[in-house]
């Protein structure tokens, strides 16, 4: 149960996260990235994560395997989990200003760091 619960938190903060956004109050035309960080409580133990839109595919896959590691440790799916990942981030406003090959790459991380292969 304890683990249930503790997943369940990590991906509402996904969810929450793609919903507001991050915005230090600028809202620049020339702002592309927008950082998601996905963090559950130190009471649930776990280690946050950050994948930034328009980062590299290195970048986001090494930073997403340790949040993934986690929640596998705790018997979580972790190909669903990435993909809880996956759909927050395509819900994000700046993620229609990103290329399409940065969309691709993105995704490819994500789905990758899911398999526990970057």
């Amino acid at each position: 149960m304890k683990k249930t619960l503790a997943a369940l938190f990590g991906a509402g903060v996904v969810l929450l996260a793609a919903a507001c956004g991050s915005s230090d109050g600028s809202d620049s035309a020339e702002e592309t990235t927008t950082t998601t960080s996905t963090s559950a409580s130190a009471e649930a133990g776990t280690s946050g994560t950050n994948v930034e839109l328009g980062k590299s595919y290195e970048e986001n896959c090494e930073a997403l395997l340790p949040y993934l590691d986690e929640l596998e440790e705790w018997g979580q799916d972790r190909a669903a989990a990435a993909q809880a990942v996956a759909d927050a981030q395509q819900q994000l406003p700046a993620w229609q200003d990103l290329s399409e090959e940065e969309q691709a790459d993105t995704l490819r991380a994500i789905e990758n760091a899911g398999k526990g292969e970057c």
